[in-house]
């Protein structure tokens, strides 16, 4: 007589991705690893909807590199009256698998103990929160995967992850005000930048010494492909990546901003080189009204000169 098969779980995986796990197992096996206890998660009621937003942009903390000082003058200024923070990439700095120069030891997991903490310390200060993704983020450790493994073993990393390779969404399915950015632009899903009204925060990796340059660059990539992104009408656009910090009117009715950055000075920084720009600390604040940005609301936080 045979064996009667027994019955599937209502929970069982989807056969096209037998071994992937949960992300509540994810996150207790990240747990685990970096040798934490967990605790409630607790985060701020939503604002009653009146039209009016007042958003933060921050961008470029580096976590474990970001600048707790400025954190907290962040948290103690404005969320309270935020409806939303906005980081805009580079949330951490992958620095333990970078293939720069290493100034200082930094295993890996004390390198997401860090980011988790920063991540779960904004979850709890601002009403929601949403994440670009920047150059150091899922970028970082995938070229790195794709560069020095044989496409054969990036596959079977893909198939064991369940085909995600970004650490930070993963730590952000566990907080339920924070959300990664995802614009559709056909099949492809596209996270290094953001459209909220008629705003867009972007992590263009484009940079150049001369003030302002960076700026019209990717001005002109988002008005050039702006059919193809499937944009709707902007005026103001806020970048991260140049650690600058700046702000100047642009054609008739658009505003160019650089947004500073929200991190400790690297090592590279301070070579014999003697280039680039020194980075400007500081955040971005606005005010929108019905999706439409009142461009006198914008605020820039020079930390370094507030001080």
């Amino acid at each position: 007589m045979p064996v009667a098969e027994p019955e599937r779980s209502r929970r069982a995986v989807p056969a096209s991705n037998p071994i992937a796990i949960s992300a509540d197992a994810a996150w207790n096996e990240l747990d685990r690893w970096i040798g934490r206890t967990p605790r409630p998660i607790e985060t701020k009621p939503a604002r009653k909807a009146d039209g009016v937003e007042r958003i933060v942009i921050a961008g470029d903390f580096h976590a474990p590199f970001h600048e707790a000082e400025l954190v907290a003058d962040l948290i103690v200024r404005e969320s309270k009256t935020a409806d939303m923070l906005i980081v805009n990439g580079d949330l951490q700095d992958f620095y333990s698998i970078s293939r720069f120069t290493k100034y200082e030891h930094m295993p890996v997991e004390q390198e997401l103990a860090a980011v988790d903490a920063l991540l779960g310390q904004l979850s709890r200060a601002f009403r929601r929160v949403v994440l670009v993704t920047g150059n150091h983020d899922r970028p970082r450790f995938e070229k790195q995967l794709r560069t020095m493994l044989p496409a054969e073993v990036v596959q079977v990393v893909e198939y064991l992850s369940g085909g995600n390779l970004d650490v930070v969404s993963v730590m952000a399915k566990r907080y339920p005000n924070v959300e990664i950015a995802r614009h559709a632009v056909g099949r492809h899903a596209v996270s290094w930048f953001y459209q909220h009204g008629d705003l867009i925060t972007a992590h263009a990796e484009k940079f150049s010494r001369v003030p302002g340059a960076t700026l019209r660059g990717v001005h002109e990539w988002f008005t050039d492909r702006a059919d193809i992104l499937g944009l709707k009408p902007w005026r103001v656009l806020v970048q991260a990546h140049t650690h600058q910090l700046g702000l100047f009117p642009w054609l008739s009715d658009q505003t160019l901003v650089e947004g500073g950055c929200m991190c400790q000075t690297h090592g590279y920084q301070l070579d014999a080189k003697a280039g680039g720009r020194p980075q400007r600390r500081g955040y971005v604040t606005l005010t929108q009204h019905d999706g439409r940005t009142d461009v006198n609301s914008i605020g820039l936080r020079w930390w370094d000169q507030a001080r």
